[in-house]
């Protein structure tokens, strides 16, 4: 795993997903496949817990983007671990991928970040109600590596901000309603159908507020890194702005 991040954390390359596995397993009628450990600071690279379409009544564990040791301890490129909705529609390669392997993203929510100036951001944690789990768009695939091992990773969707969202970032996760959750796994969704659920992305009652900018390290991985923290920069400079 990976230990150190760049600086500046890129386009959604941080959630959360810290409730207990039962809770998972009651909300979305599955039962879990493999070693559950809550994140605080979940990030690319990392194995974390994903439905498939292919096995829609498991939790599974897939690498968000590429694996750790793709990685080597470098920064990842965002085009590694978030699709853009528009890529995602109309890139033959990517259509192809988006009709075939889907999957939810379980998260209790995700961080993003606020610019203030060219070289000043700030942390704020979107959540819901009770910090309840919801589900996040995205897309998954299988590959050999070079030593015959076959990997398992996937990628999240975004799609351009709205609401709330649009003062913090161009892009949001592209964050599914129990309904659109169900449409996103019918094998039988065509094209048309997962462009509606895209275009109709919406926050709804989102819930944000500011925290500590310890999230840029991914040795912090603890509850204190989603409590409401007086707005900081990156740098641990104190803002008015909020």
């Amino acid at each position: 795993m990976r230990t150190n991040h760049a600086i500046f954390p890129s386009v959604y390359d941080r959630y959360t997903i810290f409730c207990p596995i039962e809770e998972l397993e009651q909300k979305f009628s599955v039962k879990n496949q493999g070693s559950f450990r809550e994140s605080y600071n979940a990030a690319p690279a990392q194995k974390l817990p994903v439905i498939t379409n292919k096995k829609p009544g498991q939790i599974q564990y897939f690498h968000w983007g590429i694996t750790d040791a793709m990685a080597n301890n470098k920064s990842i490129s965002p085009r590694l671990f978030n699709l853009t909705s528009d890529n995602a529609l109309q890139r033959p390669a990517y259509k192809k991928i988006l009709q075939a392997e889907r999957c939810l993203i379980l998260v209790n929510g995700f961080y993003v970040w606020k610019q203030l100036s060219k070289k000043q951001r700030v942390p704020y944690f979107c959540y819901y109600k009770y910090q309840l789990p919801f589900a996040i768009a995205g897309v998954w695939e299988e590959f050999d590596d070079l030593q015959d091992k076959v990997n398992s990773t996937f990628n999240m969707l975004v799609v351009p901000s709205t609401g709330p969202l649009q003062d913090y970032q161009e892009d949001m996760p592209a964050i599914l309603s129990s309904e659109q959750a169900v449409s996103w796994m019918d094998e039988n969704a065509d094209l048309s159908r997962l462009k509606e659920i895209l275009g109709n992305i919406s926050p709804g009652s989102l819930k944000m507020h500011a925290v500590s900018p310890r999230l840029t390290d991914l040795k912090n991985n603890d509850e204190g890194l989603v409590k409401p923290a007086p707005p900081a920069d990156q740098f641990g400079n104190y803002t008015l702005f909020s």
